[in-house]
């Protein structure tokens, strides 16, 4: 994102007031961003600060909250912003198109959620650790399975 924006280390660390060699350590990850840092970065980069945030949550251990459906969904486009927004044929070259588009649709979107291979295959295809994403890919799942459908209620 900083790349992208062209701003500097420099110009961010001076914006943001904090020396410049911390901007370096936050940005190589060898320093954990809050998430008042990463917010600050969005702003002058003109990132996606809500698709940032389901990533710093995972890095910084934050329980997810909300609908975790939604949240899995979100933090598997977040992915997608952090891989530099590939698009759908791309995603699914890279599978070596083992998923279908509907999948990929439906693990970025909903409705519902695929299949465990079928989340696992495209969070490495984006460059995302699986053993981040099962744990919502299980909340997801058992969210959906304790929810009756409309019909159990007459």
């Amino acid at each position: 994102m900083r790349a992208q924006s062209r701003v500097s280390q420099r110009v961010l660390a001076g914006r943001m007031r904090i020396d410049p060699s911390y901007v370096s350590r936050i940005l190589s990850g060898e320093r954990d961003a809050s998430w008042q840092h990463v917010l600050a970065i969005c702003d002058l980069c003109n990132g996606d600060s809500a698709l940032m945030k389901p990533l710093w949550e995972m890095a910084a251990n934050v329980q997810p909250t909300g609908d975790p459906t939604r949240y899995l969904h979100t933090y598997l486009r977040a992915l997608r912003y952090a891989a530099g927004s590939p698009s759908t044929e791309t995603i699914l070259a890279s599978t070596q198109n083992t998923i279908a588009a509907s999948d990929l649709r439906q693990a970025l979107e909903g409705p519902g959620t695929p299949t465990w291979l079928v989340i696992r295959t495209i969070t490495n295809a984006l460059l995302g650790v699986p053993d981040l994403t099962l744990p919502l890919w299980r909340s997801a799942t058992a969210c959906q399975e304790t929810s009756l459908p409309a019909e159990a209620f007459g």
